[in-house]
């Protein structure tokens, strides 16, 4: 369909999707894999020290593409594939297995029109990081090369490369000749919603989000010196015992809050006292 008939008959016709899942599930899938696997091949080539021996001709579709792949529920007790432990349900937006020539995961976590900013996105990817990327490096015995943290984002969202993932903007598939792509109908949505970013995107971020993130190391400071700060994930208590237990809690990064979020849901936020009466009981 032409671009601007599209646009045209958006705006008399349903309200425009605006869930991320709409993008990360529908949209970027369809792109990727538009007459054939060229293109996903393309974004591969992207990623910064990608190995070269995975391509198109090694590998052909001998691979494995999850979208809203969490690790806990599919590795329950009624799971097909590999047992792996997983503590939390942090959820990553799409995971891609390649299992020839070599073993290599690439984890997204994409955002569209959610207000997000750099610090928390390190905190979401971070937590990835440590609940999903360490249980899965572990399980297989993967080198640091093996796995790739992308953050697929809109440009306009200002959000650059990080310690804990690379960026690459949605707009790679916009004016990208080497990829094919305007002739695929989602090929519209993507660029209307490109297009039209500054006007969509939300304003403020939804309330009970974290306003920061701290390391464990910091909130139990503050714990100890009788601070008031609020802490919140789900699962936040069993997930900050294990931290203790394994000794992980200094350096891992959690949720913050200086007032409990009027939203929160209960058992997902405790004190930061409370946060440090759990790691001296637990830790090693």
């Amino acid at each position: 369909m032409d671009y601007g008939y599209f646009c045209k008959i958006l705006k008399g016709e349903l309200p425009l999707n605006r869930k991320e899942r709409f993008y990360t599930g529908t949209v970027l899938p369809a792109l990727l894999f538009h007459n054939g696997l060229s293109n996903l091949y393309h974004f591969f080539s992207a990623i910064n020290n990608f190995p070269r021996e995975v391509n198109e001709g090694t590998t052909a579709d001998i691979f494995l593409f999850y979208t809203e792949y969490n690790l806990r529920e599919s590795a329950g007790d009624r799971n097909v594939g590999r047992r792996i432990v997983a503590y939390t349900k942090d959820t990553p937006d799409v995971i891609v297995e390649i299992l020839k020539p070599i073993r290599i995961f690439i984890i997204i976590e994409a955002k569209m029109f959610e207000k997000i900013n750099q610090s928390k996105l390190n905190g979401q990817v971070s937590r990835q990081r440590k609940y999903v990327s360490e249980p899965l490096k572990k399980t297989f015995q993967l080198e640091d090369n093996q796995i790739f943290h992308i953050a697929l984002v809109p440009e306009a969202s200002g959000i650059k490369d990080s310690k804990y993932y690379q960026v690459i903007n949605w707009e790679f598939f916009i004016g990208n000749q080497a990829l094919d792509v305007t002739s695929n109908y989602f090929y519209n949505y993507l660029k209307f919603a490109l297009d039209n970013y500054k006007d969509l995107v939300a304003k403020n971020g939804p309330p009970g989000t974290v306003e920061d993130y701290k390391t464990g190391e910091e909130i139990y400071r503050n714990g100890k010196n009788n601070g008031s700060w609020w802490v919140g994930m789900r699962g936040v208590v069993n997930i900050i015992i294990e931290d203790a237990k394994t000794n992980k809690w200094k350096s891992a990064s959690y949720g913050m809050n200086t007032i409990k979020p009027p939203a929160g849901r209960k058992g997902n936020w405790i004190t930061s006292k409370e946060f440090a009466e759990l790691v001296d009981r637990y830790r090693e």
